[in-house]
């Protein structure tokens, strides 16, 4: 492990001193042990570390979230979070630090040393990638063609020099405004704006071709003829990621069909998620999806604990749809703050508010024909669920500042790992809401109850970071392969998709060890129920997990299904199914 230069930041002196003496004896150096926020600050300017070991609750006028935001802000460098507890708020803040890594004391030398090689290794990632966005960002400077990057929602994020020159806007001013008042584009026959060609263009599917005679006009009202070019862009799940415009003089450009000889210019091919299953439970419900995908139902409510997949699932029900070449646009509800999540759904007109300078659409609006995925649907005000059900029941709404409705073709997807029942009779959800989502729903097991997805997807894990971090992991030992299966994955896919990343990154032979996964057994109420010596099967192993849940519960079927970490349902069918009366 290459060493480190890290900064201890924290205001109990027996834990800054047994950190301390643990990052030493790992060969790390310490840089400086601070007792407070503005300290720390001022120890990150002078001796700038490669990483802040920030404990999240100091004492003083700056806590750790503050201290490490103005870290990271001015100086570039990461922190991995040291906490006992935090409340929901301490979080969000520090949140925007972009942490490396949360690390809950009491914690093992091999937790902080795990941290730290994958806090280090995400650095040296990060770092290739600014490297490589200022080389391609040169490269495009170097273009003749302007260039200008969009999201999905319309909003620029990227002009190269010559765009530049052409709009009369600079990037850092550009940055998150609306394509249409960046790049204003004419008709050459009448010089009326086109606006809705370039939107349409922008949230297509396919490559296009502006027509003949399309102008430019910058900033300061200079007008230009331009050859114009709009190509989707895609992020690593096929989903939408926005669109790229290259312009130019007409007179020197070349027809993409003719640049590129033999290539389609109009065609696309969907990429699909891909969805890693074996068990006969995941294949049922997979069975089902395809066929509700390819209904005409307008409300899927998808239900499961956090990291089971729901957003894989929503994005496999749109591109299985007869809405798959359409817009799919995902908001996780919980993560916008309460003040912009209707903006963002919804819109606004101009002058809704002070800073309403221009009208703005909204999800509902930039996805119609195609499909909305709102996750964490139970954390939804009321106000915006009286909004959202009138989507629902009419496919209407009215944008913020609106006097108008505005008509959508949507299907709307929403998810959540919440009781919604519960919050219904706890008067936090509308009950006409939850009857209007609940018409469809599709719920999705956790790993515990599936035990024989947990290879397969580990299998996909190490095929993905081998490509990721170019390693050559030909599996797990078998040992690893028991203790893969007796973890109970409260975090589900996500947890283990983690865990494999981890074990990557520490793994040193051609197969995954017990002790890179860095797991805790927590297969019943801490460890009550074990891997039976010599088991090879995944039956033997859950046959043998069964007999001694039954045995320690003295026969309680409760008991057992709790120490199991299952369904009473569950464990009465796996009882049946292994014969165990």
């Amino acid at each position: 492990m290459t060493p480190a230069r890290i900064m201890i930041v924290e205001d109990e002196q027996i834990t800054a001193t047994d950190i301390e003496d643990i990052l030493t004896q790992l060969g790390h150096d310490v840089t400086a042990v601070a007792t407070s926020g503005s300290v720390a600050v001022s120890k990150a300017d002078e001796d700038r570390p490669d990483l802040v070991l920030m404990d999240i609750h100091l004492k003083g006028e700056m806590d750790g979230a503050e201290a490490a935001l103005e870290i990271r802000r001015r100086f570039g460098v990461p922190s991995i979070f040291l906490t006992a507890h935090a409340d929901d708020e301490t979080l969000e803040r520090a949140k925007l630090a972009e942490p490396l890594g949360y690390i809950v004391k009491p914690f093992h030398e091999t937790e902080l040393q795990a941290a730290i090689q994958m806090a280090m290794h995400r650095r040296t990632l990060d770092s290739e990638r600014v490297d490589l966005a200022e080389e391609l960002a040169s490269t495009l400077d170097a273009l003749e063609d302007g260039v200008i990057r969009c999201d999905q929602l319309g909003r620029v994020t990227y002009l190269n020099a010559e765009a530049e020159k052409w709009t009369g806007w600079r990037l850092a001013e550009s940055r998150m405004r609306p394509l249409s008042e960046i790049f204003r584009l004419l008709s050459g026959k009448n010089g009326a704006p086109m606006e809705i060609f370039l939107r349409d263009a922008v949230h297509g599917r396919r490559v296009i071709q502006f027509p003949q005679g399309c102008r430019v006009r910058s900033r300061d009202g200079v007008e230009r003829d331009a050859a114009i070019h709009c190509a989707p862009v895609r992020d690593g799940s096929g989903a939408s990621g926005g669109a790229v415009l290259v312009f130019g003089n007409p007179d020197r450009r070349v027809p993409a069909q003719e640049a590129a000889p033999g290539r389609p210019h109009n065609s696309e091919s969907p990429v699909d998620q891909e969805m890693v299953i074996a068990s006969q439970s995941m294949r049922d419900l997979m069975g089902f999806s395809a066929r509700i995908a390819s209904s005409r139902v307008g409300a899927i409510l998808v239900l499961g604990e956090s990291g089971v997949g729901k957003d894989v699932l929503a994005r496999y029900l749109h591109s299985h749809s007869r809405r798959g070449d359409a817009p799919f646009l995902a908001v996780n509800c919980a993560a916008i703050p309460e003040t912009l999540l209707e903006s963002e759904l919804f819109g606004y007109e101009k002058g809704a508010f002070t800073d309403a300078r221009a009208q703005k659409k909204g999800v509902f609006d930039l996805a119609h024909g195609g499909t909305v995925f709102l996750d964490e649907i139970g954390e939804l005000q009321p106000h915006i669920q009286a909004k959202l059900l009138r989507v629902l029941e009419d496919q209407t709404f009215r944008r913020l500042g609106g006097v108008r409705d505005v008509s959508v073709d949507l299907r709307i997807i929403t998810a959540t790992n919440r009781n919604l029942a519960q919050a219904v009779e706890d008067k936090s959800f509308r009950e006409d809401l939850y009857y209007r989502l609940n018409v469809i729903t599709i719920s999705i097991p956790p790993i515990r109850e599936r035990k024989e997805d947990i290879l397969p997807l580990v299998e996909f894990f190490i095929r993905l970071y081998n490509k990721r971090f170019e390693r050559e992991v030909q599996g797990v030992t078998e040992e690893t392969r028991k203790l893969l299966l007796a973890h109970d994955w409260p975090g589900n896919v996500r947890e283990i998709r983690n865990a494999i990343e981890r074990a990557m990154v520490l793994e040193e032979s051609d197969h995954l060890q017990p002790e890179s996964l860095s797991l805790e057994s927590r297969v019943s109420a801490a460890a009550a129920v074990a891997v039976a010596p010599g088991a090879a099967s995944l039956e033997e192993v859950e046959r043998s997990m069964l007999v001694q849940a039954l045995e320690k519960a003295d026969g309680n079927q409760t008991r057992a299904a709790e120490m199991l970490g299952i369904s009473r349902d569950t464990l009465r069918y796996r009882i049946k199914k292994y014969n165990l009366r």
